[in-house]
């Protein structure tokens, strides 16, 4: 008993191609594989069993290459985006700036200020010299969202922290490629 396949996918669905598979009937002889699209020449077993065998090898391969595949996928993942040096100086700028910015208004301002003032102020401070360094520290894409934001508020200085955080080796480390 013969078995005809299809060498790419196995499947036991050849027929004569047509037209539509590209194939000018009466001129060539292609055959079409149904399942995947090959064209070309069938494989022919003598046995089932042969068959079988070519079947558990396709399966085989198509699992080792989907391993590989996952492989790729992983290390992609693991590789880690080096930190740009600029990033470090930007966080130590704006920690810095923070801590000046405290120190004066606790002697402009003083105790005398009112909740409301010490609230609001504590609420910038804790986003400019806590949260958003981490967040630039980390790569986090929320952290150059907020930071575009703050440093495009905050003319002249701030002009130039939002070029640099639009540089395209920075944009890539905040995964905003």
């Amino acid at each position: 008993m013969e078995i005809i396949a299809c060498p790419n996918c196995g499947s036991t669905r050849i027929y004569q191609g047509r037209m539509g598979e590209g194939v000018l009937t009466g001129y060539t002889t292609r055959n079409v594989c149904r399942d995947c699209g090959y064209q070309g020449m069938p494989i022919i077993f003598d046995s089932e069993t042969d068959y079988k065998n070519f079947i558990k090898g396709k399966i085989k391969d198509k699992k080792l290459k989907e391993n590989k595949e996952n492989d790729i996928i992983v290390k992609k993942k693991k590789q880690k985006i080096k930190r740009p040096f600029g990033i470090n100086i930007l966080v130590s700028i704006l920690i810095l700036q923070a801590l000046i910015s405290a120190y004066i208004y606790y002697y402009i301002v003083g105790i005398e200020g009112t909740i409301s003032l010490w609230i609001y102020y504590i609420a910038i401070f804790s986003i400019s010299a806590i949260i958003l360094p981490y967040g630039l520290l980390k790569g986090r894409g929320w952290a150059w969202t907020l930071g575009g934001i703050m440093f495009a508020m905050s003319i002249p200085t701030g002009i130039i922290f939002f070029y640099y955080i639009t540089r395209p080796h920075v944009r890539v480390f905040f995964g905003k490629d």
